[in-house]
């Protein structure tokens, strides 16, 4: 781990080392105290086992962008989670070096976990890697970067660490076109307006009762179109899937309590992605968001 890290970090544990704890800003800072919060203590914090694969995130992605990003030898993932798509990563694919950071508390716990004691834990904020420069072939981050304070800033730090031509793969929300997604979008803007000031545990109570609501309205007749045969449209309600408050729960919470939820249409996402020097850039509009593959400058 040393020999990737900006600075020389004592660590009690082999793999794990966190940066965040006792540093005010952390604290005091509400952007961050609601991430940590909301990914660090709830939504992320149960570490079961689960997803042995065909549900993953980052198999949706390698299905549309193919795997020949992942057999390289340095690999880092940006917000692991609850480690869903990391160990699906470690299953699948022989890297020499694996590293995984996110904001929450909850990474160290992961850390400790049989099956990841070969992956280097770092609790740290993307807006600020602990890496050297040019260190990963392949960075990959699913939904981070447009909770971020600064999204360009966050493209800016994964640019720094890749390896020349290395690749970066991200998703990231869009802007909807339909009128059933709008409708959601706005509804939860209003939303995140109201819960701004409230405890997590507060408005977790709060998305448990709007449940039923989301359910009737958006839910179920989804799943009723499913039904009948409307494949190409009951995908465009938002919660889809939904078919219990406990089923939608988590999502409700991490787009009603986070701080911030940026969304981009293809066009203004490759404009940043231009305008920060990223090349061969691939943006793919798929069902609820953008996935995005780039790479860096080789000259860089």
């Amino acid at each position: 781990m040393i020999s990737f890290l900006k600075e020389k970090i004592k660590n009690k544990n082999l793999n794990f080392v966190d940066l965040i704890e006792g540093i005010p800003e952390f604290s005091n800072d509400n952007h961050y105290k609601k991430s940590i919060e909301l990914w660090g203590k709830g939504n992320h914090s149960s570490n079961k086992d689960k997803h042995d694969g065909g549900d993953t995130h980052i198999e949706k992605i390698i299905e549309h962008f193919g795997e020949e990003d992942f057999k390289k030898e340095n690999f880092l993932e940006i917000g692991c989670g609850e480690g869903i798509d990391l160990k699906y990563v470690i299953d699948k694919y022989m890297f020499k070096n694996v590293f995984a950071v996110d904001l929450g508390e909850n990474i160290e716990n992961l850390s400790k976990r049989e099956y990841f004691n070969n992956i280097n834990f770092i609790r740290c904020d993307c807006l600020n890697l602990p890496f050297k420069d040019n260190c990963f072939d392949i960075i990959y981050s699913y939904g981070v970067f447009h909770h971020t304070k600064d999204f360009s800033q966050s493209l800016i730090e994964a640019k720094r660490v890749l390896n020349k031509n290395g690749v970066l793969i991200f998703y990231t929300y869009k802007e909807h076109d339909n009128k059933f997604k709008k409708l959601g979008v706005y509804i939860e803007t209003l939303l995140i307006k109201l819960f701004s000031k409230l405890d997590y545990k507060i408005v977790k109570v709060l998305c448990y009762i709007l449940t039923p609501f989301i359910l009737f309205f958006f839910s179920y007749p989804a799943q009723l179109l499913k039904m009948f045969g409307s494949k190409n449209f009951y995908k465009r309600f938002p919660l889809w899937w939904g078919t219990s408050p406990k089923n939608i729960i988590h999502d409700l919470t991490d787009r009603l309590y986070a701080p911030i939820n940026l969304r981009f249409n293809k066009d203004s996402l490759r404009d940043i992605l231009v305008n920060l020097g990223f090349l061969d850039i691939s943006i793919l509009n798929v069902r609820d968001g953008l996935f995005c593959r780039v790479k860096k400058n080789e000259k860089k």
